[in-house]
């Protein structure tokens, strides 16, 4: 139950070739000369002038073709739900206004989703408000406090090289405190910039990290028409050739980097260069990459299960629902953002439960059916032969709350009983369930106060020092 062959053998080869091309003609501009110099001892030709690291298409594929996997299919095509708190407003469902976030906001939203069972796990970048104490720019310190603090996972936020170290003063209490190893603990992330540039501050940061025997991870999200090509074939060229370079990147400080590919693409919107994650294009890109993927026998991802809409409505669902179906079928696993509206600028407690109840939906709709003579239920159908009906043989009773699917938002009654029941819909359901989850939610944290009180100390002196502010 997958989607294949999306792009021809030939085409994929086509982009292969072309994305060997702009390593080898263009390559990446990489702004330190200790990272330049890793990346020569993998093969990369460097030029001191231009900063630009470029790769011999041979070299490449040495590199991305070595031990190829033929990873096998997944079973079956399946849904992820997650749930992420971004530079976010909150959406009131008493009043549909958009508020700032607070630390109670951010505490009850991520505690809805840790309530759901299906949403695993709930991820913070950066904090959606500044606190009172903690300025700016050292937002991604705060980051990782109140992540472990409400139970979310922090996505790795740096920014700033001078955070660095305070930053692993950080993971290292945590570690401590929670009984966890450092390695697991350590939480860093850094972005490429499209087109092919890696930032001298992005190399600090990976640099400073490695040398501790720590991993960073970088990313990339070209833009179609923007920081990439407008063309289907052009934004995926360019996409994976700077996928091909971050592996080169891994690898060269790490021998046990693996490839790996996905639709990391974004669509703009041209009227503003506005990012939309709703559009097909976005689709479309992440079908495309699991072809691609195949053909190199790596694992795969699309990104999916976001939406542009700016409340819960009708074009929030199509999206979400279109992006996360089409990505399972063609990369076996597809997304659901839990909560998110407007791309990532919007959390909705809203939106979390209808998601929630999407995703339930949707894993129904693709789980395996289970087929032998004992589900076939010829007793039953004997038994009642065409006298009857099973709305009350055993078999319903024991089954009835596991074999169909039980969303709590969507209708379930005729015209006349959804008349006389008050003419609620999805939203209104919604509405009801967070609002007696609100009545009954109070804050937990999850570290102990000795944890917080040490973790405060290291920030307080971070901003003392002022090292973000350079």
């Amino acid at each position: 139950m997958f989607l294949t062959s999306f792009l021809k053998p030939a085409q994929v080869e086509t982009i292969h070739q072309n994305a060997l091309r702009v390593l080898a003609e263009t390559g990446v501009r990489v702004e330190h000369a200790e990272v330049r110099e890793r990346l020569a001892s993998i093969g990369g030709q460097c030029s001191e002038n231009s900063m630009t690291v470029s790769f011999p298409p041979q070299t490449v594929e040495n590199y991305v073709f070595a031990d190829r996997k033929n990873l096998p299919e997944s079973e079956r095509p399946t849904i992820r739900v997650t749930c992420g708190v971004y530079q976010c407003f909150y959406l009131d469902p008493r009043t549909n206004g958009l508020e700032c976030f607070d630390e109670p906001k951010l505490a009850k939203y991520i505690g809805l989703a840790r309530s759901l069972q299906l949403i695993e796990p709930v991820n913070m970048l950066g904090v959606p408000y500044i606190p009172d104490d903690i300025p700016a720019p050292f937002l991604p310190l705060a980051e990782k406090l109140y992540a472990w603090k409400y139970g979310a996972r922090p996505d790795g936020t740096i920014q700033h090289t001078g955070l660095c170290e305070y930053l692993l003063e950080m993971f290292a209490c945590h570690a401590s405190l929670s009984g966890n190893r450092l390695e697991d603990v350590v939480a860093a992330v850094g972005y490429m910039i499209s087109p092919l540039r890696l930032a001298r501050a992005e190399c600090e940061q990976l640099l400073f990290f490695a040398k501790r025997g720590l991993k960073m991870s970088i990313g990339h999200l070209p833009s179609q028409g923007g920081s990439a090509p407008i063309t289907f074939a052009g934004a995926i060229t360019l996409a994976l050739a700077e996928q091909i370079f971050l592996f080169l990147l891994q690898r060269s400080f790490w021998e046990d980097a693996v490839f790996h590919v996905g639709g990391n693409v974004m669509t703009m919107d041209l009227r503003n260069a506005a990012s939309c994650y709703g559009r097909p294009e976005l689709r479309r890109i992440n079908v495309a990459f699991a072809d691609i993927a195949r053909f190199y026998g790596s694992s795969c991802h699309g990104h999916a299960g976001l939406s542009d809409a700016k409340m819960p409505s009708f074009e929030a669902g199509a999206q979400k629902t279109a992006g996360a179906l089409l990505t399972a079928l063609a990369t076996g696993c597809g997304t659901i953002e839990a909560g998110l509206l407007s791309t990532d600028e919007v959390c909705s407690p809203v939106q979390m439960i209808l998601d929630h109840d999407l995703a339930g939906s949707l894993r129904a709709l693709l789980a395996e059916p289970l087929v032998n003579e004992a589900e076939c239920a010829f007793t039953e159908i004997l038994a009642s032969g065409a006298k009857g009906n099973f709305l009350g043989t055993e078999l319903t009773v024991q089954r009835c709350r596991t074999e169909l699917c039980q969303p709590r938002t969507w209708s379930w009654q005729s015209v006349s009983g959804w008349l006389d029941s008050g003419k609620r819909i999805d939203v209104d359901y919604a509405e009801e369930i967070f609002a007696q989850f609100e009545k009954g939610f109070q804050p937990v944290s999850q570290i102990t106060p000795e944890e917080e009180r040490e973790i405060r100390k290291i920030i307080s002196r971070s901003v003392a020092s002022g090292l973000a502010e350079d």
